[in-house]
């Protein structure tokens, strides 16, 4: 692993992110990990972590990530901006969510750090829309004790893939006391072909200058990851949180060179956040 070189005012792809909930007898409190399940009907926050310069990349660079829900009084429905994904809650239920989601989709740029992958064709930024499911199961004295089960669908819309990715994912979080929850997530990705190849493959028309030999990535099941994060309550309205991902690219973007030569398959990303709910 590459020591840290620069800071990026770019949002945190994975998005450092909180819990946020109602603690017994006590005014709106937060608390956080890195899959955001907020339990209040305002809250703002800010999150600063490292990840890799691009997907594959052994070299990390810095970020941040604002955060903001709100929660229409005295409904289930909400909107929530986690870093550079948009999602709205269109179900008043206290089990299920569902609705539309838009995310900003980061590209890889020709000021990586690595010197071969520098030299390829940039990849713009884009933007995909899409839906999300989640089914939640708390506990219905502790709203901090709750297992959530959910899935996310993703189409570039901005003409720059026109690939299509989803995302499955398991998330426990428990009460360890008073001030701090634990929480850990496992979840996987599925790629298309047409997403696989445009950010893992290497062709005659994004090869650039670099040396890298050309190939074809193919779709599939290319990302598992597990979260493990945690919140600490500070105060009635403040908490902080922090949390670390590890991710493991599997399949053809795993013996991409982007990848395989010129970085590494096994992906690290964390950081800690401070957030203010009222």
């Amino acid at each position: 692993m590459q020591q840290l070189k620069k800071i990026k005012p770019m949002a945190l792809a994975m998005a450092l992110t909180g819990t946020m909930t109602l603690l017994p007898n006590t005014p709106a409190k937060a608390a956080g990990s890195l899959e955001l399940e907020l339990e209040v009907p305002t809250v703002i926050g800010l999150a600063v972590g490292a990840m890799p310069d691009y997907r594959g990349s052994d070299d990390y660079t810095l970020g941040v990530a604002p955060i903001f829900r709100y929660t229409f009084h005295g409904q289930e429905r909400f909107v929530q901006l986690l870093a550079n994904e948009l999602t709205v809650n269109l179900l008043n239920d206290k089990m299920f969510r569902f609705g539309p989601l838009v995310n900003y989709h980061f590209g890889r740029t020709d000021d990586v750090d690595d010197e071969q992958v520098s030299r390829m064709t940039e990849i713009d930024d884009t933007v995909e829309a899409g839906a999300f499911v989640d089914i939640v199961w708390a506990d219905s004295k502790d709203k901090r004790e709750r297992f959530i089960l959910g899935a996310k669908l993703f189409q570039d819309v901005g003409d720059e893939s026109d690939g299509l990715r989803a995302n499955i994912s398991a998330r426990y979080w428990h009460p360890v006391s008073k001030p701090l929850d634990l929480g850990i997530t496992a979840g996987a990705f599925y790629q298309d072909d047409d997403y696989a190849d445009h950010y893992f493959g290497v062709n005659a028309e994004n090869v650039g200058s670099s040396a890298l030999p050309f190939f074809t990535a193919n779709g599939g099941v290319n990302e598992y990851y597990v979260v493990v994060g945690g919140i600490f309550y500070l105060d009635q309205h403040w908490l902080m949180t922090a949390g670390v991902r590890g991710s493991v690219i599997a399949g053809d973007p795993a013996d991409s060179p982007l990848v395989d030569q010129q970085g590494d398959s096994t992906q690290w990303m964390g950081g800690m956040g401070v957030g203010y709910a009222f």
